[in-house]
């Protein structure tokens, strides 16, 4: 199973959220190819980087997770829009993991621009 911590050491985009789905973090990659700072994202929700058509799906996939701990979207690669600050989006290969952390969950991605 592959760590946040060998998430964030590849030589790619990284984004990082409590389980809340707020971010807390993100890397000089992703402010370079997506254009947000960690001022712009942080606190706020990972749907703010999600094409609107599928924020409800997002929000859907986490509630269940935190329901339920389980996911269809973890440790795989998928295949998503990524909106950049400028209304750009960027298709992006996407790597989700979660861990536990105490009595809270954490999630963190890379991002694979495709295009």
């Amino acid at each position: 199973m592959v760590t946040i911590e060998e998430l964030r050491n590849k030589s790619l985009p990284f984004v990082a959220a409590d389980e809340e789905g707020l971010i807390v973090e993100i890397n000089d990659l992703f402010v370079s190819i997506y254009g947000w700072s960690l001022d712009d994202l942080k606190g706020q929700s990972l749907s703010m980087i999600l094409p609107a058509a599928y924020q409800d799906a997002h929000h859907l996939g986490f509630s269940r997770f935190q329901m339920f701990g389980e996911s269809q979207i973890l440790n795989h690669p998928l295949e998503l829009m990524t909106i950049c600050k400028d209304s750009r989006a960027i298709n992006s290969e996407h790597f989700i993991v979660a861990e536990r952390r105490g009595e809270s969950w954490v999630f963190a991605a890379t991002l694979r621009p495709l295009t």
